[in-house]
């Protein structure tokens, strides 16, 4: 046996007694660098990406798909809606970017882009969406916060062949000096 066989079979050995990496399990390693993350369901994770793009992973088998929701820039927040909207029976992901616009897509099929809400002047840093309606709060370097309604049956969304664009039903601007960097959405109030 080689000695770089041997230091294999010695790194293999190490992290199956390491007691961290047995509780944790192995990293995802989707090509880029994970900006931001939100859980769908007890399997599958969205994943905001530093190159530009949005992708689902499989938790158990720790694969990321191939397809993704390109951006034109890094895509700093993702979010997905609550279970009781769907398109096709895909959950539905959203995905902000220095782009300045926030993509909404079935999580089955990433690049499928369903709708884009328009309306930051300036990189969007996060997103959050309502509980239990198709409402998405969204959070800007231009300093604002906007309030989005998707339609309450996506599946209008996929009769056209471009992207919906929808725009914001409210804007807060000139209430913060400094960009918005997070927003925490209050599950029992909803509010912001």
């Amino acid at each position: 046996m080689s000695s770089a066989q041997l230091d294999a079979l010695e790194k293999k050995e190490e992290l199956e007694c390491d007691p961290v990496r047995q509780k944790l399990g192995t990293p995802l390693r989707p090509g880029a660098r994970i900006l931001s993350f939100d859980l769908c369901g007890s399997d599958t994770v969205v994943l905001g990406l530093s190159s530009h793009q949005a992708k689902a992973a499989n938790l158990t088998t720790r694969e990321c798909t191939a397809a993704a929701a390109k951006h034109g820039g890094p895509v700093t927040a993702v979010a997905v809606l609550n279970e009781s909207y769907t398109v096709n029976g895909s959950r539905i992901a959203l995905s902000a970017s220095w782009d300045k616009i926030v993509k909404v897509w079935p999580v089955d099929d990433p690049q499928n882009t369903l709708a884009v809400l328009t309306g930051h002047s300036d990189f969007v840093k996060c997103v959050a969406v309502h509980p239990t309606l198709p409402i998405v709060y969204t959070g800007s370097a231009d300093k604002s916060i906007m309030f989005w309604r998707l339609p309450e049956s996506l599946e209008t969304l996929t009769q056209s062949t471009t992207p919906q664009e929808i725009a914001p039903f409210k804007t807060v601007k000139g209430q913060h000096t400094g960009q918005i960097y997070a927003m925490c959405l209050d599950p029992v109030s909803a509010q912001v």
